[in-house]
């Protein structure tokens, strides 16, 4: 599990510098728009995988995004119109924002496993991500115009992370408030055991028995060693293991390579990242199969 310092505040960056180089009002207009759409259609997405999952409250942290990005279009609307008297049109073939918004595989992930501060910080850096695009864009535009306008919505970009900044600051101390119990002993013989009976079930559902069994077969061998001998070190700080198939594994997979890079003694993160190969490609295969 990463651990994210909440008080860390280096400014996340682009991953590659654009490449096209934005000339006009209209481009400029016309790729901000695109960034504030794109980000509202992915939150809504989003929004959407935590409901069907039963994750309401997750929902409607997403949904809240979805309002926040709405309002940034807007104010791109009306300052478009204020200034070219049309609406954004649509960017121009090359107009390159990639890197901007990356919502970190959350697509991907299980829902059991997100929680509010993941996805507030997730925004955050989203956030900061559009801030180091317009800086890039005011630091090389043509002209004194668009150099302008670009500042300006660096300094909304800006503006826009530190009242995400705040969500995600509630976020963190509501999940780490006075008394409340964030390490809880894992069993981790138990896991791979129940890991193991969910694969046999699954082997008698579908037609790919033998896969299914084969991985059950290495679960209950993982098992068997870990409950004769545990692994020794104090464990990282987990949350309660999900129950579902896919999020267990996924789950036990973050938690071994965590453990490979923290346990006390060398051997027993030897052994933990041996296990997290193991269970890397457990979920791989898993996923394989479910989407079959």
């Amino acid at each position: 599990m990463l651990c994210v310092n909440e008080e860390d505040h280096v400014m996340t960056r682009l991953t590659s510098e654009p490449t096209a180089s934005i000339r006009s009002m209209d481009e400029l207009l016309a790729v901000a728009m695109a960034m504030e759409k794109e980000s509202a259609e992915r939150y809504a997405a989003l929004g959407e995988r935590m409901r069907a999952a039963g994750r309401q409250e997750l929902s409607e942290v997403f949904d809240r995004l979805v309002r926040e990005e709405t309002g940034h279009i807007e104010m791109v609307s009306d300052w478009s119109e204020q200034v070219l008297h049309h609406a954004p049109r649509p960017p121009a073939h090359g107009a390159d924002t990639e890197g901007v918004f990356d919502d970190e595989s959350l697509e991907l992930v299980a829902p059991e496993l997100i929680d509010a501060y993941r996805s507030w910080a997730v925004a955050v850096r989203n956030e900061e991500r559009a801030f180091a695009f317009w800086s890039y864009v005011a630091a090389h535009g043509p002209s004194p115009e668009i150099r302008q306008a670009a500042e300006r919505m660096a300094r909304e970009e800006l503006e826009h992370a530190k009242t995400l900044r705040r969500e995600r600051r509630k976020a963190f101390f509501k999940q780490h408030r006075p008394g409340r119990v964030i390490r809880e002993t894992c069993d981790l013989a138990s896991l791979e055991m129940e890991v193991c009976t969910r694969l046999e079930e699954y082997a008698d559902m579908n037609a790919n028995k033998n896969r299914y069994r084969d991985l059950a077969l290495e679960a209950r061998m993982i098992s068997l060693d870990l409950a004769s001998d545990p692994l020794q070190d104090p464990a990282p700080v987990a949350p309660t293991p999900p129950r579902s198939l896919d999020a267990l594994c996924e789950w036990l997979a973050d938690y071994y390579i965590d453990a490979g890079e923290h346990l006390l003694s060398q051997a027993a993160r030897d052994r933990a990242q041996a296990l997290a190969t193991i269970a890397v490609k457990r979920l791989a295969i898993v996923r394989d199969l479910e989407s079959e």
